[in-house]
């Protein structure tokens, strides 16, 4: 009955539109007030909640992804992906593909990679005559790849709230993000040969050559910080406090795109995107406490027991479930609500923790470009000069081209869970 009303009242709330640490506020006050438990408890939970090493990982992950995307990375990246593939027929469509990939390692945030690619890339593909919703559906898939591959933002709020490794976590999603755009790409190759879209122009004698060399300092970021971190050399949030210093030195410094004057409203970007996660993930440890506390776990676990005792069913129903709540509700809340609740249910089906993770971000990638939210497409169809509804209209053969590469995710446990073990 306490689970019932609590996640009533929960729901209710976030579909009133109120935001999410404040829904889940209200309902962690109201819990207390109705049990007759002091409100002091709710302070200290919050405290608890973030009181964290490895969490501090978040805000400097930003902070480098905000510094390289000020930088004029994203358009050195563009400039290798279109040298690499941009003459082949469809060629812009694959390097949009490829770019936001390229940039994934980088940046971190699916927004952010959208807003950053999708401001080059999307415009240049309506120069050669790709219709704008192609254009705007495929950059909003495509932007979430930065929730895939490491460093990703959402896999660390997902191991600060599961209590997982968040390396085992950052390295699980490389191998799930590859199939996933080499999916994307396929389709949008295919639609555009199709369709007749030509082929980028074919890049002149050296350019590849250049183009590597601009790219090439960046790109070795994600070697630092995955290097630093499975050679032992560093913890996660050190390498997140690399990954800050390198990217201020080849912002100011190297490609002397960024001034020092510019850091107070970089800071204050920063702070606009970690301090929201951060309030969330704080509020949210008093909801985990509850859940403890009343056993919440075990009625779940009895649910599911009922309705399925093979592990695999068990995921497909959980991903299915997924889908249709990542299309309403947003990504990091969903983790913050459900990932409590779910973990110990995880535990009892002999599901690793990390392949589960790895398949709930996975769903939470596609209802983050599906309406009525879809954040992701809405950002690149403000990009494209459209509506979000004339975006829709390109967007079904990309979303079942990402379903697919769940799927592949789903039936093989391999696919996020090898490169971990490797590493350790």
């Amino acid at each position: 009955m306490v689970a019932a009303t609590l996640l009533a009242v929960l729901l209710a709330l976030i579909l009133l539109n109120i935001p999410i640490a404040f829904a889940i506020g209200i309902t962690c006050a109201g819990y207390l007030l109705v049990s007759d438990v002091s409100l002091a408890i709710l302070g200290q939970r919050a405290t608890q909640g973030i009181y964290s090493y490895p969490f501090l990982s978040l805000p400097m992950f930003v902070f480098a992804g905000v510094l390289m995307e000020r930088g004029g990375i994203t358009r050195r990246l563009m400039r290798l992906a279109n040298a690499l593939i941009g003459h082949i027929a469809g060629g812009l469509a694959a390097v949009t593909v490829l770019g936001n990939a390229l940039f994934g390692t980088l940046c971190g945030s699916a927004i952010g990679g959208t807003a950053a690619v999708g401001s080059i890339m999307i415009p240049a593909m309506k120069k050669k005559g790709y219709s704008a919703p192609f254009a705007a559906s495929l950059q909003g898939c495509c932007g979430i790849l930065s929730s895939l591959i490491p460093p990703s933002l959402t896999m660390v709020i997902m191991g600060v709230t599961g209590n997982l490794s968040i390396s085992d976590l950052l390295i699980a999603g490389f191998l799930p993000g590859v199939i996933m755009a080499l999916a994307l790409a396929g389709v949008a190759i295919w639609i555009s040969k199709r369709r007749g879209y030509g082929a980028g122009d074919r890049p002149p004698p050296g350019e590849l050559t250049r183009a590597f060399v601009g790219a090439l300092p960046p790109l070795m970021l994600p070697v630092i910080i995955l290097g630093g971190i499975f050679g032992g050399i560093v913890t996660v949030t050190e390498a997140a406090v690399l990954a800050v210093v390198y990217a201020l030195f080849l912002s100011s410094v190297v490609y002397k795109e960024m001034r020092l004057a510019d850091l107070p409203d970089i800071c204050m970007q920063v702070l606009r995107i970690a301090v929201p996660i951060q309030l969330i993930v704080a509020i949210s440890a008093m909801f985990a406490w509850i859940v403890t506390t009343e056993q919440i776990t075990h009625h779940f676990i009895e649910l599911f027991g009922a309705m399925t005792t093979d592990p695999l069913a068990f995921l497909v129903l959980i991903s299915v479930f997924m889908l249709i709540l990542g299309t309403f509700m947003e990504s990091n809340a969903l983790i913050i609500i459900l990932i409590p609740i779910l973990m110990p249910v995880v535990q009892k089906y002999g599901i690793s923790p990390v392949h589960f993770s790895t398949v709930f971000v996975m769903t939470l990638c596609v209802g983050a470009v599906t309406p009525p939210l879809g954040v992701t497409l809405m950002t690149a169809a403000k990009i494209a000069g459209i509506s979000l509804a004339e975006a829709c209209k390109s967007l079904l053969p990309f979303l079942l081209a990402m379903i697919v590469a769940l799927a592949i995710v789903i039936l093989v446990p391999g696919t996020s869970t090898y490169l971990p073990a490797l590493m350790r």
